[in-house]
């Protein structure tokens, strides 16, 4: 009786050790009978153009190392389109999620996904659909165009799908704090004040006692200085401050600040980029102080 038992014993362990080996041997990736796409890596710095078709169509271009949006050819934010760009060209597939045919929970029904496409010259060497991003913000829910499976990738590619304004580069003016010689401020009916370094690098001015520290910080500002949004049409009247910065390679940048406007913001515009912007009345009253003037604050 005894040996019956153990023999009985052997068998059932040796029955769940060859169910443990076939799993084994046909998992993949966590579920067993099903073979993920394989995708061939493209090389990633040879893709010149990425575009987004979803409730609004975008259109980004890369030459130089530096992407932009299309057709106005505004500067693009590189971290963005970069992040895209190397998803597209290695997509790394983490599972199968659904063959299930019901794609509006992920996100991917024809009226909430975006069909992102990349592009080698004419060509277009990459397709897919995106959907949302997983619970947990590792993966993101994906089909591929003539597949209506549902796939997981690594990465959050949603939250670098923006609408055209979001993707711009709102770096608007860059000069490296150290090379920053002289800077001169006009305003209309009044006379310039010229700021500059002297030889033991302590900003000083002919017009009145400079604060080095209030030059410098401003200076540091610049390096980049960031524009809170965009303006997009033309302001009536002349800028109210100009500020031209020299640098050490003989350079001038132009700065145009506007007065303030009613919703707290101040205009603004480098000569980097041609481009009207909406700066913070932090960095614009910061930039003006460092030439003497002063803003009165409100108590309370």
């Amino acid at each position: 009786m005894n040996k019956l038992k153990t023999y009985t014993e052997y068998i059932i362990l040796a029955a769940v050790a060859v169910v443990l080996l076939l799993y084994i041997i046909f998992r993949s990736t966590g579920d067993i009978n099903y073979k993920l796409p394989e995708l061939n890596a493209v090389d990633e710095q040879s893709i010149s153009r990425i575009t987004m078709e979803g409730q609004e169509t975008l259109d980004f271009s890369r030459t130089d190392g530096q992407w932009h949006i299309e057709p106005e050819g505004w500067i693009a934010e590189n971290g963005n389109l970069n992040a895209i760009s190397e998803a597209m060209a290695d997509p790394k597939i983490a599972d199968l999620i659904s063959t299930s045919g019901n794609p509006g929970i992920y996100s991917l029904d024809e009226t909430q996904r975006v069909l992102v496409k990349a592009w080698i010259g004419d060509d277009v060497v990459r397709e897919i659909y995106v959907g949302k991003v997983s619970n947990n913000g590792i993966y993101t829910y994906v089909m591929f165009p003539g597949d209506d499976n549902i796939y997981s990738v690594r990465g959050n590619l949603p939250s670098r799908v923006k609408d055209k304004d979001s993707m711009r580069d709102k770096r608007f003016i860059d000069i490296a704090r150290d090379k920053a010689l002289k800077m001169t401020l006009s305003t209309p009916g009044s006379s310039d004040i010229v700021l500059f370094k002297d030889p033991e690098d302590v900003w000083r001015s002919q017009n009145f006692e400079a604060d080095d520290d209030a030059v410098k910080a401003a200076v540091n500002m610049l390096n980049p200085l960031r524009c809170k949004d965009f303006l997009y049409a033309q302001l009536p009247q002349a800028p109210q401050w100009t500020i031209n910065i020299l640098d050490s390679d003989s350079k001038t940048t132009t700065l145009e600040i506007w007065p303030e406007t009613a919703e707290g913001i101040y205009p603004a515009r480098s000569s980097q980029n041609g481009y009207l912007v909406k700066i913070t009345p932090y960095a614009a009253e910061k930039l003006l102080e460092a030439f003497g003037i002063v803003f009165e604050k409100e108590n309370g």
